[in-house]
């Protein structure tokens, strides 16, 4: 044959085919008989020894009779490059001095190439489309790369299995504990499991017809968010190589679709702050580098719309100007981390009208799409201050400490209690007893016991809040009511209320020592008190502390 002559002549060529390239390559005579093949040919379709020289094309590899009018075209002349399942046929006419004395065919493995070009598309992608058509776009890939009939990524919810993608809808009902389906036993072994002849096997697929079927469990931090269920027309169609390929998109794909499902929980969060807050009767603000970064409708009809508010200096400005170094202040000690919360009172002039009106500033740490920020909530308490002028001016106070007396306190309690109960916070109770008032009254006088009782009034007005509500219950019994955020805090309070009586006591030429005895209880805004009850059940504790102490010292 005249083409074995011209392969003889050139005999370099066919061993370095031979040796070194890794895909098949074959050649055959102008009668489509093989005539010389590659070592990767012979194990790609040939049995092992099986001896083919001479034979026809398509006698050996029946799967090639489909191409059969292309090889007709080759041997006219024309060069075909053809692709199917991630290879790329090329078949050339073989001729020597103007005369077609065959073909050569190569078949190169491509997988490698569309896998990295189809990656670096969706890569390029990324930043340029919103996550869910990132997420919609990479499943489309999946399903064209590796030629799926039938996929479909399912969420892990609470127990129920939710749809996010298909190929294709679905009719009938799918549970999580069905063990005829992938997902199943993917869910209960937590790993891959591929079925690559389902008819071997008691899995049914989800579509008729499929043969063989995948699924992959979407991970991310340790736990399975979803399923990916890939099924196919063949038998066993992935190999070692597709298989970690597919498991290279899937963990794209999960990275994805956490992202996704953080950033929804998130856009549902932030829609149902804003509902709560634009329906809110107080007002609120979020303030994010000085700058404001959302308002609520209450804010500016409590300041006085049409104030325009923009950063943290304009909130400022609505305040008197004796208390705006204090409220930056405040903010610089949240940002700073200094602390964790404020509540504070400020009195503002309303922008509208310049009526002067007063305002309970609540302000914590928070985050908002990431980033640090800072969420005030803004309570107009005018009626409550002009409520406790009025209380004052009809005897609601001690005249001897200017405290609260009894009447006043319980006045002004109840409106807490029914304010806190609104904005869900805590209160606490301290009920205070003075000790050995009575040996004070009788060893050095009544003026000496009055002043006792000044100086006791005095170190609770340093150590308490301006807005905590202070008050003498009785004769030598105080009690204090104010807004916390944790339970920790009560002990800071009487750690602070103990340091001011040392530094008291610590003074020379005093002709006494202060002592006091507490009881404290924590009232959380659920509970269902009245205030006279939360004040017997502190003077029980404050009994039960004095008789500790009365012990201490007596043994």
């Amino acid at each position: 044959m005249v083409i074995m002559q011209w392969l003889k002549l050139k005999d370099l060529l066919p061993t370095f085919i031979y040796n070194h390239i890794n895909y098949p390559v074959f050649f055959t005579d102008e009668n489509l008989k093989l005539i010389f093949y590659n070592k990767a040919f012979e194990q790609t379709f040939l049995k092992s020894n099986e001896k083919v020289i001479g034979k026809n094309l398509f006698d050996v590899v029946p799967q090639f009779k489909d191409k059969s009018l292309y090889y007709m075209r080759a041997m006219n002349g024309e060069k075909i490059d053809l692709y199917e399942s991630y290879k790329e046929f090329s078949i050339y006419p073989l001729a020597n001095n103007g005369k077609i004395m065959g073909t050569v065919t190569t078949i190169e493995d491509k997988i490698d190439e569309i896998n990295f070009n189809n990656l670096v598309e969706v890569f390029q992608g990324l930043g340029r489309k919103n996550n869910l058509d990132n997420e919609k776009i990479i499943f489309d890939k999946i399903i064209h790369i590796f030629e799926v009939k039938f996929g479909c990524v399912i969420l892990l919810d609470n127990g129920d299995l939710k749809f996010r993608h298909f190929t294709e809808s679905l009719v009938g009902e799918f549970k999580k504990d069905d063990d005829k389906y992938a997902y199943y036993h993917v869910i209960n072994k937590d790993k891959v499991m591929y079925f690559p002849d389902v008819r071997k096997s008691q899995i049914k697929t989800m579509t008729l017809k499929s043969l063989s079927t995948i699924g992959i469990p979407l991970r991310k931090n340790n736990s399975i968010l979803g399923i990916l269920i890939l099924e196919f027309k063949k038998i066993d169609p992935l190999d070692d190589k597709l298989t970690s390929y597919l498991l290279i998109w899937s963990n794209l794909l999960a990275y994805v679709i956490f992202e996704n499902l953080l950033w929804e929980t998130y856009k549902e969060l932030e829609d149902r702050f804003r509902l709560l807050s634009e329906q809110s009767l107080i007002g609120v603000c979020i303030v994010q580098d000085e700058k404001i970064v959302y308002i609520n409708p209450q804010l500016i009809e409590i300041l006085g719309y049409p104030l325009e508010f923009n950063n943290i200096n304009d909130l400022a400005k609505s305040m008197v100007s004796e208390n705006r170094q204090r409220f930056l202040l405040r903010y610089k000690e949240l940002t700073e981390r200094k602390l964790g919360y404020i509540i504070d009172e400020f009195k503002c002039i309303r922008s509208i009208d310049r009526k002067p009106i007063h305002i309970e500033v609540c302000a914590i740490n928070t985050t908002y799409k990431g980033k640090p920020a800072v969420l005030y909530t803004f309570l107009d308490i005018t009626y409550r201050k002009a409520l406790e002028e009025e209380l004052k001016q009809i005897s609601n106070t001690d005249p001897l400490t200017s405290l609260y007396n009894r009447r006043g306190f319980i006045t002004l309690a109840e409106h807490t209690i029914s304010l806190t109960r609104r904005l869900k916070k805590k209160l606490v109770l301290i009920f205070i007893d003075l000790d050995n008032l009575k040996v004070i009254n009788d060893n050095l006088g009544h003026n000496v016991g009055d002043m006792v009782l000044k100086e006791t009034a005095e170190i609770l007005r340093s150590t308490f809040r301006e807005n905590d509500i202070l008050a003498r219950v009785g004769g030598d019994e105080f009690v204090v009511l104010g807004i916390i955020e944790k339970d920790e805090d009560k002990d800071e309070l009487i750690t602070r209320l103990n340091k001011k009586i040392e530094e008291k006591n610590s003074m020379e030429n005093r002709m006494y020592r202060l002592s006091l005895s507490y009881g404290s209880i924590i009232f959380s805004p659920d509970e269902r008190k009245s205030i006279e009850e939360l004040l017997n059940k502190a003077d029980i504790l404050m009994y039960e502390n004095k008789k500790k102490k009365k012990a201490l010292t007596n043994g």
